[in-house]
C-alpha cells in the first residue's frame, strides 16, 4: 500500500484562472496517479511585466473559487507570504522541507519548459522533483529533446515506466481548451464580452464585481 503522497505542482499568475488551467489538472491527476495538484500562484512573479497583473489578493481569491469545486485540485499560497520574488526553486524547497516524504511533479507547458535555463538554479531543479511537460505541438516535443540532451537528462517518454529518481516525463495533451489563455479573457473581459464556458461562474462574478480587466489592457 503507497503512503507516501504523490504531489503535482502548478505554478502560475492565474490572472485569472481558467477552465484551461481545471482541465489540464484533472488530466494529469488521473495520468500520473497523483493524491493532488497544489496551484501555487505567484505572488511576485520575476519575468513578467506587472503592468496588467491583478493584485495578488484578488488572484488568491479568484484562484479559490474556481478550485472549489475540486477537491484534489488545491489552491497554495506560499509564494503569496514570501515578501520577495517568486522563484520556483525556492518555492520547491519549501515544500520539500514541509513535506520530506512526499513524492513531487512539476507541471510545465513545453513552452515555457523551453525557457528554463532563465530559471534561478534550474539544473537543481531537475535534481530535486519530477517534470512532467506538457507537450503543446510535435515541434516543441523536439526542442524540448534537444534542450534536455545538451543537459544530459534522459527523457521518459509517454507510457514508459517511472523511473525511481526525480525524471522529465513527457504528456502529450489534447483539448478544446488547448489555445485558451488568460491574456484572451482578459481581452473579452475589458470589452464587456462574454466570458462563461471559460471561467466559472464565481470567477467571472469576482472579474465583473470589481472591473479588473476594464481598463489599459493588452
Amino acid at each position: 500500500m503507497r503512503t507516501n503522497k504523490r504531489t503535482g505542482i502548478l505554478g502560475g499568475t492565474f490572472n485569472p484562472v481558467h477552465n484551461g488551467h481545471i482541465d489540464i489538472g484533472l488530466r494529469v491527476l488521473d495520468h500520473f496517479d497523483l493524491n493532488s495538484i497544489r496551484y501555487i500562484l505567484s505572488a511576485k512573479p520575476p519575468h513578467k511585466n506587472g503592468d496588467h497583473i491583478v493584485s495578488a489578493s484578488l488572484r488568491w481569491k479568484m484562484l479559490k473559487a474556481g478550485l472549489e469545486p475540486y477537491p484534489e485540485l488545491v489552491p497554495d499560497d506560499t509564494e503569496i507570504k514570501r515578501d520577495e520574488f517568486s522563484w520556483t526553486i525556492d518555492t520547491i524547497r519549501q515544500l520539500i522541507k514541509c513535506s520530506p516524504n512526499d513524492k513531487f511533479y512539476f507541471l510545465s507547458g513545453s513552452e515555457g519548459f523551453l525557457k528554463i535555463r532563465t530559471w534561478k538554479e534550474y539544473r537543481k531543479l531537475f535534481k530535486l522533483v519530477n517534470f512532467i511537460v506538457v507537450m503543446r505541438t510535435l515541434k516543441q516535443e523536439s526542442e524540448v529533446t534537444d534542450l534536455l540532451e545538451k543537459e544530459n537528462i534522459t527523457p521518459v517518454a509517454h507510457g514508459e515506466p517511472e523511473l525511481n529518481k526525480p525524471a522529465v516525463y513527457y504528456y502529450s495533451y489534447e483539448s478544446n481548451h488547448l489555445d485558451l489563455s488568460s491574456t484572451q479573457i482578459r481581452h473579452l473581459a475589458g470589452r464587456e464580452k462574454n466570458i462563461d464556458g471559460f471561467v466559472n461562474k464565481k470567477v467571472k462574478e469576482i472579474i465583473e464585481e470589481n472591473d479588473l480587466y476594464g481598463k489599459n489592457q493588452p
